[in-house]
């Protein structure tokens, strides 16, 4: 028996020890698979949660979204653009569409609308407005589309680096 320095009572050495037993194997076992178990769903979680959102994936995204509304404008119509990743995604569309002439939304020229007029009605249907509302997993982008007539929300999957709608609502105005 030791003393417990600075207490003055005795200390059973003995009674700290653990009493260990072997396992047997299928305790063993049990206890590889739920460890294993615990593993695979943690890296699961982190691999589904939802991560930083990078230029790229915004523009090749919103590239997917656009389809829809660029393909309704005829050939050599000017259509504007506004999405947070500017520049860069009137540059990516501008080689997919080459028959549009795509120009930054801040260039568009104001609509002549009367006080009176109810919101939209004189409104030109020159543009094209893209915005990413949220990344709910990893690899998948809800991205919301409008235009002077409709609005809609699409959401994307990326798979093997590129973008695919997978489910798109559209509403008109």
């Amino acid at each position: 028996m030791g003393h417990l320095s600075g207490q003055g009572a005795a200390l059973d050495w003995d009674a700290l020890r653990l009493r260990m037993r072997k396992l047997s194997r299928r305790e063993l076992i049990a206890f590889v698979a739920g460890a294993a178990s615990v593993l695979v769903a943690l890296a699961a979680a982190f691999h589904m949660a939802p991560g930083v959102i990078l230029a790229d994936d915004m523009v090749s995204a919103m590239v997917a979204a656009a389809e829809r509304p660029l393909l309704r404008f005829p050939r050599g119509a000017v259509v504007y653009v506004k999405s947070a990743v500017g520049p860069a995604l009137i540059e990516t569309l501008g080689t997919r569409y080459p028959s549009l002439s795509l120009r930054p939304y801040e260039e568009r020229p104001p609509d002549s609308c009367a006080a009176r007029d109810r919101p939209g009605a004189c409104e030109h249907d020159d543009f094209v407005k893209l915005e990413v509302l949220s990344a709910p997993t990893r690899g998948t982008l809800l991205v919301a589309v409008g235009t002077s007539k409709t609005f809609g929300q699409v959401l994307l999957v990326s798979v093997r680096g590129h973008w695919y709608v997978l489910i798109e609502r559209w509403y008109a105005v």
